[in-house]
């Protein structure tokens, strides 16, 4: 069973979510992130708004966006808990938010191989693999 789970969210016709789609499913080929299954949450269906929704974090009009999500040996495979880090805000404080990245429509709405690796990093150390 793998450790992680990226969950993709997106919609029929939309060629940034296609561009995305086929760089994580590239990506997570690749050594260490052979460790992360892929699922694609089309939101024009129920099963994908339904679990965009309970991803409760992820802004509507930043689409197309991931999260990540760690499975648990004992969990049922469909119920994975979001993944959790802390970002440092300031020098003195740090907030919890989830490990996800969403389309910055500011610039160039674009979510680079490297931008994927970084978060996917942030969760192999996050939970490191058992030895």
């Amino acid at each position: 069973m793998k450790r992680f789970q990226v969950a993709l969210f997106g919609k029929e016709g939309c060629d940034k979510c296609e561009v995305l789609k086929k760089r994580l499913d590239k990506i997570l080929q690749e050594k260490p992130y052979e460790e992360f299954e892929f699922v694609y949450c089309d939101l024009g269906t129920v099963e994908g708004l339904v679990r965009f929704c309970r991803s409760d974090v992820l802004n509507p009009q930043r689409i197309p966006s991931f999260m990540v999500f760690h499975k648990e040996t004992d969990q049922e495979e469909a119920d994975p808990d979001p993944l959790r880090c802390r970002r440092e805000i300031s020098a003195e404080e740090e907030i919890e938010t989830f490990l996800a990245l969403e389309t910055d429509y500011k610039t160039t709405g674009i979510i680079s191989p490297k931008m994927i690796k970084n978060v996917l990093d942030q969760a192999l150390k996050r939970i490191p693999a058992d030895v």
